[in-house]
Formats: C-alpha cells, sequence, structure tokens
C-alpha cells in the first residue's frame, strides 16, 4: 500500500511538473518578499527571482504576457529556473520596487538572487528563443553591473570605466551612466575622456539637467573638435540644447528668462537650417516672457506646409506640452491642422490627374 501511494505521489509531481512546463511560465500569485523566501528556503527548486515589471499601458508587456510567456518552452525553461512573479508598476508594492530598481521603461525584466540583488536585467520583449539567451546572458554574475562596478572600484582603469559603463547600457540604467560620469569624468586623461569609446556614453550625458559634461564639451570644444570631430560635436549639443528647451516647456526643467536667453544664443551660433530648433528657441523666449498668444500665431497651416513629418512631432510635442496651454488651443491646432492636410492631398490629387492627363 505504500509503495502505490509513494508511486502515486510521484506520478502527480511529475505530472504536476509537465503541466507546469506545458502550460508556458508559472507566474506565481505571490508578493515580492514571499518569492524572495521561496527562492532563498528551496531546498531543490530554483535559487533566483524572475521579476516581470509591467503597465496596464504597455503595449510589449501584453504581447510578452499573451504570446511568449505561454509558450511551453517558456514554461521549461522559466519555471525550472526562477520564481516567477509578475507586478505592476504602478500599483501597490510595485510603485516602490520600481523606484528601488530604477525601473525607466517597459517592459523590464529583472533577475534577481534570494536577498533581492539584482544579478541582471532585459529591458524590452521579443521573440522566445533570443529573449531566453538575452535572460541567460542576465544571469550570469559575470555580466552584472554590479561586478563591474566593483572590478572599476579595485583598479580604476579607463578599459574598467568603459565595461562598467557598457554593463549599465546594456541594462538601459541612464541614471547611473550620468552620475558615473559627474563624479569620475575628469578623471581620465583628455583622450580617453573624448574619445569615441566614451563618445556615446557623454552624449546620453548631455541633456541631463544634473550633468557635468555639457559644461566641460563646451569648455574643451576646440579639443574636442580635435579628437571627435566638430560636427558630431556640433550635433551633440545642438540635440542637448533642444531637449533642454523641450523639457523647460513641458515643466520638467527650471529656467529663468536670462537662462533661456543663453540657451538661444548658444543655438543661433550652432544651428544652419535647423527648423526644430528655430521653432523651439522662439516659442522659449515667447515662453520665458509668458507670450502665449505669440505661441499661438505660430501654430497655424503654414507649420504643416514648411516643415517635416519629424519636425512637426518634435513641435508639436514641444506645444502640446506647455503646462499652460489652454486644452482648446491645442484641440483647434488640431483641427486645423487635418484641413490642411485634406487639402495638400486633395491639390496632390488634382495635379497627379492633370500630369497624366496631358502626358
Amino acid at each position: 500500500m505504500k509503495k502505490i501511494l509513494s508511486l502515486l505521489c510521484m506520478l502527480t509531481i511529475s505530472l504536476w511538473a509537465f503541466a507546469q512546463e506545458g502550460s508556458g511560465v508559472n507566474f506565481q500569485d505571490i508578493t515580492f518578499s514571499q518569492a524572495l523566501t521561496n527562492a532563498k528556503t528551496a531546498k531543490k527548486g530554483p535559487k533566483l527571482v524572475f521579476l516581470d515589471c509591467y503597465t496596464t499601458w504597455c503595449g510589449p508587456c501584453k504581447y510578452m504576457a499573451e504570446k511568449i510567456f505561454p509558450q511551453p518552452d517558456a514554461g521549461k525553461f522559466f519555471n525550472a529556473n526562477f520564481v516567477n512573479i509578475k507586478i505592476d508598476m504602478e500599483k501597490g508594492e510595485g510603485v516602490e520596487l520600481a523606484k528601488k530598481y530604477g525601473i525607466a521603461a517597459y517592459p523590464t525584466f529583472l533577475v534577481l538572487d534570494a536577498d533581492g540583488n539584482e544579478i541582471g536585467r532585459i529591458v524590452g520583449g521579443g521573440e522566445l528563443h533570443p529573449f531566453i539567451e538575452k535572460v541567460k546572458k542576465a544571469m550570469d554574475p559575470a555580466n552584472s553591473p554590479m561586478v563591474a562596478k566593483a572590478k572599476y572600484d579595485e583598479d580604476k582603469t579607463f578599459n574598467n570605466a568603459l565595461a562598467y559603463l557598457g554593463a549599465l547600457d546594456a541594462s538601459y540604467m541612464n541614471k547611473e551612466i550620468i552620475a558615473f560620469l559627474n563624479e569620475h569624468f575628469n578623471e581620465f586623461k583628455t583622450n580617453e575622456k573624448w574619445s569615441d569609446k566614451m563618445w556615446k556614453y557623454v552624449v546620453k550625458s548631455l541633456s541631463d539637467k544634473e550633468s557635468k559634461i555639457l559644461p566641460a564639451l563646451l569648455e574643451e570644444k576646440s579639443t574636442v573638435n580635435a579628437i571627435i570631430g566638430k560636427e558630431k560635436a556640433d550635433n551633440a549639443i545642438i540635440n542637448a540644447y533642444k531637449n533642454k528647451l523641450l523639457l523647460y516647456l513641458m515643466g520638467r526643467e527650471t529656467l529663468s528668462a536670462e537662462e533661456v536667453e543663453d540657451v538661444v544664443l548658444q543655438l543661433n551660433l550652432l544651428i544652419d537650417k535647423d527648423v526644430e530648433a528655430t521653432y523651439l528657441m522662439k516659442i522659449a523666449k515667447y515662453y520665458s516672457q509668458q507670450q502665449m498668444d505669440k505661441i499661438l500665431e505660430m501654430y497655424n497651416a503654414q507649420l504643416v506646409y514648411n516643415t517635416t513629418s519629424m519636425e512637426q512631432q518634435m513641435i508639436e510635442r514641444a506645444f502640446a506640452g506647455i503646462k499652460e496651454m489652454p486644452k482648446e488651443s491645442i484641440e483647434k491646432y488640431y483641427q486645423e491642422k487635418e484641413k490642411a492636410l485634406t487639402q495638400m492631398a486633395a491639390s496632390c490629387k488634382s495635379w497627379m490627374e492633370m500630369f497624366v492627363k496631358n502626358k
């Protein structure tokens, strides 16, 4: 009888395991602390936690949940290696977890040890098998930003700094990149600071309001021109200033009227037929003087006729993002834009018909 019971138990466990594998990823309905406890106390099961950081409005999050994680191969891999949980980062404990782990994009997937320490992260979804390969890489502590940072702290070489920045970049940890550069940038040699290898991290930091790199770039501009090239340096500064004005208009950065004037002056020295920058400069100057009527005058059908779709998106984003801009004014602009586009389409059709007729 005991043997029969043992066989039945073993069969039940096997069937349960098979069902878990066959039905996709088993995301347990437990709290974050319970997931850590389960990983820590498991004698034979997984010792790692896979945390799906999602939001309800995130399209890629839904795609992963509906199309990728239910696949049998997903269940086979994730259920064998992790205690799997998913938490909405805008509700309940998710709000604090998003702050704790610096979640800035969705979906983000964290690989954690049983103490909640981050081993690795994957930002963005993808098809199953390439995604699994990314997770495998994230499971290796050698690829962790923490390990790379420890190596740099032990031996502050330029190559170790690049390795750490690369690990942060792979995890989309831009705030940490900026913080590291603010603290250590001036410790590197001139040819290292402005090298091609460092440049992509420099560019990421320029638009941040806390960045100390933009003033350094302006101060050493002639040297930067010689090392990285004048065009690349100018474009980076232009984009940084444009973003600064955009953040100012959206209320996410505070600038005085004098600071706005200084940014406009700097941009005027650099730009050449940059429609986006020209509009942003005008809008920012009017906004700093609270001349909202002047801003409204700029948003008319001429904007549609005189700009490309990419330029329009940037300029419209600035317009719609202004906190004090009345909702009805924004709606009016988009109504006028729709009329202008309809007129343009009708003109194009008429011109094409005439061309075909006369050919």
